[in-house]
């Protein structure tokens, strides 16, 4: 049947054809304007040819359903699906958005290897878009550069659009895939279909995508052959050529199965090769091979059942190019299958990529898909949470804690309380035993025992400032565009207190009894598998021994960077008290050691304390005087007159441990509300190094938001009638 085109006329009555964009193998992409809204948009036209054949109008009406069904601002937004009467007869069309930029193969094509940074952020949302599809009951099969999309997002990045959902296996249920369906069950076979093969033009050509068609669409510059149409012979193209396999026809499946015994067709016996061809263009057959031989998985070479980790072996492989500069793989067709089904990849060896994100990426790439991760979503939150060390979290905790400090001191002003009373006693007790007025012996019992109070008022307020910090810092990353509000995080901490109190406790009384046994050592190593006990009852509810266990559980995931964070949580605040106890004992020396007839020294840690000795002889009896005057500020000055060396000394040094003890509060209370945020970042850190997202943590602050206002309750209503969430949900 002779197709006439359609440029110039108007398509069901609400699409005029400005002009084609580029061919696929079961129809043409034409720029059209949306005549209601003058919008631009792709339209395409399937062949007429093939709307003789009832499969491939069914599989045409399938890939609108595949791409229909998702709706996520990292896949194509396909807008209409239907049937016109035209000049050549009825067709069936897709419209979908029209889209800027180019692909990642374009830019791979020049760039080679990628930032890191960069890497994360296309990564990310194409594993979101991935996720989406998979919990909408969709499997990619054909992820490659090529098909992922970079349109500029007038912001100085890039939004990623994921392409080419037409060879996506649809479950007809509609039900999503969960990680545990994906390992007890298979999904669809891997098909092919023989149909036409398409030549791409030069590169730097202006692309759209086609979100149905595996194939780039370059403007101007692609050619189609059908397979009764005269074609460019393979041979004056042998790096472009694409390989047919034999395949037999599933009516209920999206393609055709690969055989065992399918051999590739190569004409005059040459052999197509992939390492002369480029890297990330050209390569898939339109119809042809369902999916891109370098970038399919293991189980996809092999013919058998796929689930949703197969995809993630193609995101693996696109990871490891970004980076790397080139696949896993290199070589010719059958070459390339072979190694994807048995050959392990090359270890990928790049400099300024840390190892763990290497580890990460190279697991995507396992030939069981038992020992991949099990989500894209878990594969994004594992990348990230491995793409930086102790830097870039220290770097984090400083960010959060300038924007919110004013919160973070406040709250560990008023947690602080109790300790304060505390050392005013200490000081107290410090002052009347230098002054003689309570025995040595009496001041040392009641200062040893207002000293084991303070060390579990200081665990307790702890805790309980890790606690609220947690609830902020996770709130901030969790939902960043909501306010924080104090009360809600007291609330939240009054709920757990005998939790966040009583584990703290246990913590520690284990951790002085193994420290005691073990020499110390026990107490180092409990010190760094037990830091995370306060974040993880805070946020996961968990108490007691469940909660220590957790926490080691975590800790393992990335012990180097807990080490290091606990390193600076704990030896941070213990160096600024060593610094401030040496300034003050080294100003107790001069003043003990001074013989001069009036000594004046003055604390240099910024006190305006002054000890005066004033050391002089009566003229009347020739006797030996000495005073002593200690003056604070603008308040009176306090005198103490002939006074032996000994009591000189000991009031001195009673003096300048007070001044201590007081100096100390202020400095734990911004090394405490600091370090409570570290210990945050790393609970959430090693959480992600799990694969387990932020995400879940959100029902906790839909619960403390407090009553819901009027648009957020339409909001969620129009969630509930689109069937984005669940009635049960809390979003």
């Amino acid at each position: 049947m002779n197709f006439s085109s359609p440029i110039g006329q108007t398509l069901d009555g609400k699409y005029n054809i400005e002009r084609e964009l580029g061919r696929g193998g079961m129809g043409t992409v034409y720029l059209a304007t949306h005549l209601g809204t003058e919008r631009p948009v792709a339209v395409k036209i399937i062949a007429p040819q093939f709307m003789q054949r009832p499969e491939f109008v069914e599989r045409f009406r399938r890939e609108a359903r595949a791409a229909g069904r998702l709706r996520h601002p990292n896949v194509v937004d396909v807008t209409d699906f239907g049937f016109a009467e035209t000049d050549s007869g009825r067709v069936a069309y897709l419209v979908m958005e029209y889209l800027d930029g180019c692909t990642l193969g374009e830019i791979l094509d020049e760039e080679k290897n990628l930032p890191v940074s960069w890497t994360l952020d296309i990564l990310e949302q194409v594993c979101s878009a991935v996720h989406e599809a998979h919990q909408q009951g969709i499997i990619h099969r054909d992820l490659k550069p090529d098909n992922i999309w970079l349109e500029p997002n007038q912001r100085g990045g890039y939004t990623v659009k994921v392409l080419d959902f037409g060879i996506a296996k649809v479950d007809s249920a509609g039900h999503s895939f969960s990680s545990t369906e994906a390992a007890r069950t298979g999904g669809a076979e891997t098909f092919a279909m023989g149909s036409a093969s398409t030549f791409a033009g030069d590169e730097g050509s202006t692309a759209i995508h086609d979100s149905i068609s595996p194939t780039q669409i370059v403007e101007a510059r692609t050619l189609i052959q059908a397979p009764s149409e005269e074609s460019e012979p393979a041979e004056s193209n042998p790096a472009r050529q694409t390989v047919n396999l034999t395949a037999e026809i599933d009516q209920e499946a999206v393609g055709t199965k690969i055989l065992e015994n399918g051999e590739a067709e190569l004409p005059d016996g040459a052999t197509p090769r992939l390492d002369t061809a480029p890297v990330t263009k050209d390569l898939t057959r339109v119809g042809a091979v369902l999916g891109t031989p370098l970038y399919m998985s293991p189980e996809q070479c092999r013919g058998q059942k796929l689930d949703p980790r197969s995809d993630l072996y193609s995101i693996g492989v696109i990871a490891y190019q970004m980076l790397s500069g080139e696949p896993p793989f290199r070589g010719d067709f059958t070459e390339v299958m072979a190694c994807h089904r048995e050959a392990p990849p090359p270890p990928l060896k790049v400099r300024k990529v840390r190892r763990k994100l290497r580890k990460v990426i190279m697991s995507a790439l396992e030939k069981d898909p038992d020992l991949r991760p099990q989500s894209a979503a878990s594969f994004a939150t594992i990348l990230r949470s491995r793409s930086e060390g102790i830097a870039g979290l220290m770097r984090r905790a400083v960010m959060i804690y300038s924007e919110h400090i004013g919160k973070f001191l406040g709250l560990s002003a008023l947690f602080y309380i109790p300790m304060t009373l505390i050392t005013i006693a200490i000081v107290i007790v410090t002052v009347m035993k230098g002054h003689g007025q309570i025995e040595e012996s009496t001041a040392n019992f009641i200062g040893a025992g207002l000293q084991l109070v303070l060390f579990f008022a200081t665990v307790f307020t702890g805790y309980l400032i890790i606690g609220t910090n947690t609830w902020i810092v996770a709130h901030s990353i969790a939902v960043p565009l909501r306010p924080i509000r104090v009360r809600a995080a007291l609330r939240e901490v009054n709920k757990r207190r005998a939790r966040l109190l009583g584990t703290g406790l246990l913590s520690t009384v284990l951790q002085l009894i193994i420290g005691a046994i073990t020499c110390g050592i026990g107490f180092l190593v409990t010190s760094v598998l037990w830091s995370l006990v306060g974040p993880v009852v805070m946020m996961e509810k968990l108490r007691g021994w469940s909660a220590i266990k957790r926490s080691s559980q975590l800790v393992r995931r990335s012990l180097g960077t807990t080490v290091a964070a606990v390193l600076i949580m704990f030896f941070l605040p213990a160096l600024v008290a060593g610094t401030l106890s040496f300034v003050i004992n080294i100003t107790a020396v001069a003043v003990d050691r001074s013989a001069e007839k009036v000594v004046v020294t003055e604390n240099t840690a910024g006190s305006d304390t002054e000890v005066v000795e004033n050391l002089s002889i009566d003229p009347a009896t020739g006797k030996r005087e000495n005073q002593v005057t200690i003056k604070t500020g603008n308040q009176p000055a306090v005198r103490f007159f002939n006074m032996d060396r000994d009591s000189r000394k000991k009031l001195t040094n009673s003096i300048l441990e007070s001044l201590l003890q007081i100096l100390l509060l202020p400095i734990q209370l911004v090394m405490m509300s600091f370090t409570a945020i570290i210990g945050a970042l790393l609970f959430i850190k090693t959480r992600q190094a799990g694969g387990e997202p932020i995400t879940d943590l959100l029902e906790q602050f839909e619960d403390t938001d407090g009553p819901k206002k009027k648009w957020q309750e339409r909001v969620r209503k129009r969630l509930l009638e689109s069937g984005r969430i669940s009635a049960n949900s809390k979003s």
